[in-house]
């Protein structure tokens, strides 16, 4: 192996395969938002005078939920996002809101599938919000969009089309 690792084309090719390895593996790791990142994304704007909530643009963000395959079960690895998620609502600023969450689905699989487990994932968000992180269960909504809207619609089994969106609803 030594003397196959003095030739130079070899040295780079084994160089160049393993900071692909390592780019690959970190770009696969999905970031957490923080409490303080979600407020200010979900706030609400100051509106103009006339202007009600209701017809105001609607704070939005996405964020990475994973689930065990094929179920509405919550992986370990997304406890931290939730609790994330859980202060911001919790926080004076988000806590007289109502908000939506969102259950998207890749486009692999049935519609009628996709949709029945993105509403099921999107309630078991709801669910571990408000029954393990004290989120007032009023303030926040299911809703499963399936494979209806993906974020890339070009590439329907891309990881990302897989999330959480949350959108402000009204105030309480």
């Amino acid at each position: 192996m030594k003397s196959l690792l003095r030739l130079p084309m070899l040295k780079t090719l084994l160089s160049l395969t393993t900071a692909s390895v390592l780019c690959i593996s970190f770009t696969a790791v999905a970031q957490t938002k923080d409490a303080e990142e979600l407020i200010r994304a979900l706030k609400p704007k100051p509106l103009m005078r006339g202007l009600r909530i209701e017809d105001a643009p609607k704070p939005t963000t996405d964020i990475t939920i994973n689930f065990e395959y094929n179920s509405a079960r919550l992986s370990g690895d997304s406890i931290q996002q939730l609790v994330e998620l859980a202060k911001a609502f919790n926080d004076p600023a988000l806590a007289r809101f109502r908000y939506k969450i969102v259950g998207h689905n890749d486009g692999v699989g049935s519609d009628v599938y996709n949709m029945e487990l993105s509403k099921r994932r999107a309630a078991a968000v709801v669910n571990y919000l408000s029954s393990q992180q004290s989120v007032k269960a009023a303030q926040l909504l299911s809703e499963g969009k399936g494979k209806r809207e993906l974020k890339f619609p070009a590439e329907p089994e891309n990881a990302a089309n897989r999330r959480v969106e949350i959108t402000l609803v009204d105030q309480l």
